[in-house]
Formats: C-alpha cells, sequence, structure tokens
C-alpha cells in the first residue's frame, strides 16, 4: 500500500465516527463509498424529515474535520459541485498542498429538494 493510501485509512479511522454522530445530530447518516486510496469518499443521506440543509451539514462536517485532523482546506473548484441525481459535492484537503488526502462529502437532497432536472415529467409532456 502506498503513502497517500496510508493516510487515507488513517484519517478515516480518526474520523468516521465523529462524521456520523455530527451527522447523526444534524439528521442524516453517513457511509463510506471508495477505495480509500486517493480520498476519503462520503455520502450523506437525509435520515429524519427534519435534517438541517446540505450547506450546514457540510459547514458541521468541516470543522469537526479541523478539530481532529487540524486542517480542512476547501478543494479546489465551485463548491458546492452539482452531480447526479441531485447530490452536492463537496471536498476538503486534509494536507497543506493540494496533491494530498483529501475528503470528498456528497450529500443527497432533502425531500422535495431535488433539481428541478431530477422531477419526473408530467404525463405527455417531455
Amino acid at each position: 500500500m502506498d503513502e497517500r493510501a496510508e493516510m487515507c485509512r488513517e484519517y478515516y479511522g480518526v474520523l468516521i465516527a465523529a462524521l456520523r454522530h455530527v451527522a447523526e445530530r444534524c439528521g442524516y447518516a453517513i457511509a463510506i463509498h471508495g477505495s480509500l486510496r486517493r480520498d476519503i469518499d462520503l455520502v450523506a443521506c437525509p435520515w429524519r424529515d427534519s435534517a438541517i440543509s446540505a450547506h450546514h451539514l457540510i459547514e458541521h462536517v468541516r470543522k469537526a474535520t479541523e478539530a481532529i485532523i487540524g486542517i480542512a482546506r476547501p478543494g479546489r473548484g465551485p463548491q458546492p459541485e452539482k452531480k447526479p441525481c441531485g447530490r452536492l459535492g463537496w471536498s476538503f484537503y486534509l494536507t497543506c498542498d493540494d496533491t494530498g488526502t483529501y475528503l470528498d462529502v456528497s450529500v443527497m437532497p432533502r425531500n422535495g429538494t431535488a433539481v428541478a432536472s431530477d422531477a419526473p415529467a408530467a404525463k405527455g409532456k417531455r
């Protein structure tokens, strides 16, 4: 295993319980997806009708990550990034440079907040 993958797994190990706790308090569940080779890919799904906004959830996740790792710098490019199925994505570097391990979090939309292109077409209209 290379050094970056080792760092991903180490950071995942120290972060996941805290981030799941933060997400649960905010009305979400967090799960991992991906290989933990380059980055830590997480997906947050609303779990209660009272779930807070994705933007507020991400700020709580960022603050918790920064408190544990010591750094959580926003990734390059516009944030959030619009993703398929109405997801919004944020990334945070966990190192001082843009080549190290980063946290990549996708947040699924709450009920009624999916983007218009994901809404079913009305009968007879396309």
